[in-house]
């Protein structure tokens, strides 16, 4: 081309913008309209891709029953200790004895008290018997000795009393020859059936009145009798204050360092069983947070001990939540949410299982619910630019 056809010389059209993007201007916009595309699709995409929305917090793993506490209700010296630290213990199993002398002596006084009193009762009523039958011709075996002596003292009262109703009669019978034959007057005669009737009215008199006596005196003993057992079954009901058991099924933690000649005092702490309940998540959800969460709510658990990219999570969900508020210490409220699982234990991909244990420490994720990327955009401004979240917040 000749320079004539130049309105400007070459030279200085070679260094102008115009020829540089003339020289070097492609010849497809394929780049820039997938550039377009792709911006286009990721501000639709905002409207259309859902993603989770989860309540975080921590919380930790923790049988479904309250740790039991091993209480002592009575003060004394331990005589044997049956369990250890981290021992497995059954409902009922023995875990220790406190010395019992002192009640053991009155329960034994009490048991030869009783005996005395049964014995006397056996007596009472064998005598009583043959008081309301009349029938002293034979000689009763009794046990105990007072009744022995007073059944001695009554039979001689009687025989004394017959002896004497005996030679009465004699009498009277030949006061009753004389009369039929007008030998005596009536007067003596009388006078020696009189003496007769009252000897005998005397014999039924001893018998009545030391029946009567032996009727009250054995109802006293049933009253004392009975006292005496009440008195024993107290004692009984003692001696399983002096015998600590398990309440429940599971394993000893926190024992005090407790041996047998250790003193121990009433309503004193000795230690804990931990349940065999069956393991539960509890967590510790803030109050802003627990409006969102309600019975049934799915869950996710990441436990401390696991690392979650290699062991995963376990599911689970909400069972209960707190009427109200915790607070330890005077540190943040919270409430406290329970949590059932849907598995006790996870696995590597090589098999390997790690358990759950209680007292474990994870990190709880409530699902809420599904939202877009511009609502969750929206709301993350909202919390920028809106004065009232932002004064709130400061």
């Amino acid at each position: 081309m000749n320079q004539d056809q130049y309105i400007f010389p070459q030279e200085i059209i070679e260094n102008t913008a115009e020829f540089h993007f003339h020289t070097h201007r492609s010849g497809t916009t394929v780049i820039y309209q997938a550039m377009l595309l792709v911006l286009l699709a990721a501000f639709l995409g905002l409207f259309f891709i859902k993603v989770d929305v989860n309540v975080k917090s921590m919380g930790l793993f923790r049988p479904v029953s309250e740790r039991n506490e091993v209480k002592s209700l009575v003060s004394g010296r331990i005589d044997s200790v049956f369990v250890t630290e981290n021992a497995h213990v059954r409902s009922g199993q023995v875990l220790l004895t406190i010395k019992r002398e002192s009640l053991d002596g009155k329960n034994d006084m009490t048991s030869l008290q009783q005996g005395d009193v049964r014995a006397q009762l056996n007596d009472l009523v064998a005598l009583i018997a043959a008081s309301k039958g009349n029938r002293w011709s034979q000689r009763l075996s009794l046990r105990s000795g007072l009744y022995g002596q007073q059944y001695s003292y009554f039979m001689q009262r009687i025989a004394e009393a017959r002896s004497r109703y005996q030679v009465a009669q004699r009498n009277f019978d030949r006061y009753l020859y004389l009369y039929q034959r007008r030998a005596i007057s009536s007067q003596e005669y009388e006078e020696a059936k009189l003496k007769v009737d009252n000897i005998s009215n005397e014999l039924s008199l001893i018998g009545e009145d030391q029946g009567s006596k032996w009727q009250a005196e054995y109802n006293g003993l049933q009253i004392q009798n009975r006292e005496l057992n009440s008195q024993n079954r107290q004692y009984s009901e003692e001696k399983e204050f002096y015998t600590l058991r398990a309440a429940v099924t599971g394993s000893v933690q926190q024992l005090k360092g407790i041996q047998p000649g250790s003193l121990v005092t009433a309503n004193e702490l000795l230690g804990e069983i931990s349940p065999d309940s069956g393991i539960i998540a509890e967590t510790y959800v803030l109050p802003r947070d627990i409006g969102l969460l309600k019975k049934g709510t799915p869950a996710k658990f990441q436990v401390d001990a696991y690392n979650y990219n290699q062991w995963g999570m376990i599911k689970g969900k909400v069972i209960s939540i707190s009427n109200d508020i915790f607070m330890d210490n005077g540190k943040q409220p919270y409430f406290k949410v329970k949590c059932t699982l849907d598995q006790h234990q996870l696995t590597l991909k090589n098999g390997y299982v790690g358990k759950i244990r209680k007292g474990m420490t994870m990190q709880a994720r409530f699902f809420v619910t599904r939202r877009t990327l511009f609502q969750l955009l929206y709301d993350k401004a909202d919390d920028w630019l809106n004065p009232n979240v932002t004064a709130n917040q400061m």
